[in-house]
Parts: C-alpha cells; sequence; structure tokens
C-alpha cells in the first residue's frame, strides 16, 4: 500500500476535432466519472462561429463558463482560444462541444483522469 493515496488514476489526452454542428463529445462520463483539470476550444479557421460547451446528464444540457462569460451559442472571434479549468465529468454525463457552423472549425485539446469510484480499487 502506498502513502499517497489519491481518488484519480493516470492522466490521458483531450484531442478531438469539431468537425460539424451537432453536440460533439470531448469526454465520455458514460461508465466512468472524469476530472478534466484543464481543456482548451481552439478556433481553427479564421471565421466567427458560435460555440456552445456543456455538460449533458442525458437529459438537460449545464452551460459551462469561462473568461467571464458563458459559452452558449457564444460568437468565436478569428483565431480565440478558450481554457476551461477544473471540470467534474459525474458518470453518466458527456462533457460535449456545439460549433454553430457546419464544418466545425474548432480543436478541443486537454487533459482528463478518471475518477475512482471505489477506494478499495486503488489499494495495492
Amino acid at each position: 500500500m502506498s502513502l499517497f493515496q489519491n481518488d484519480v488514476g493516470m492522466a490521458e489526452e483531450i484531442a478531438v476535432k469539431v468537425t460539424g454542428n451537432t453536440a460533439t463529445t470531448i469526454v465520455d462520463g458514460t461508465d466512468n466519472a472524469w476530472l478534466v483539470p484543464w481543456v482548451q476550444v481552439n478556433e481553427n479557421a479564421g471565421g466567427t462561429q458560435t460555440l456552445t460547451f456543456d455538460l449533458y446528464d442525458g437529459t438537460t444540457s449545464y452551460c459551462l463558463g469561462a473568461t467571464n462569460a458563458t459559452w452558449k451559442a457564444k460568437a468565436v472571434t478569428a483565431a480565440l482560444s478558450l481554457t476551461f479549468y477544473d471540470i467534474v465529468v459525474p458518470k453518466g454525463w458527456l462533457l460535449r462541444v456545439t460549433s454553430g457552423d457546419a464544418a466545425g472549425k474548432f480543436d478541443v485539446v486537454g487533459v482528463k483522469v478518471r475518477r475512482a469510484t471505489d477506494r478499495a480499487t486503488w489499494a495495492s
């Protein structure tokens, strides 16, 4: 047994190219809860389209905020980068990005860490 225990596992990368105007899943919490220490959404085409960044529980969408704004169908200027910090994606939920442009035009990068639901799972 380790002197140090925590409720998270190994970090995994997030790298998603948004290519349409429907909700694109960035982190899928269907089977596991996740901690997202940081995630960055980058406009990649030099255009101005809208962005919605949300958590979805299967029924209801909860919009997230950053840089003093709620990102629900909010206009994004060319080459803008937005960073969101410390997001918890509960088991059964999704973290999503929706572009207002039919071609998407956003890249999403970041880190996610699986959250342990049973502390005994991490004991060794």
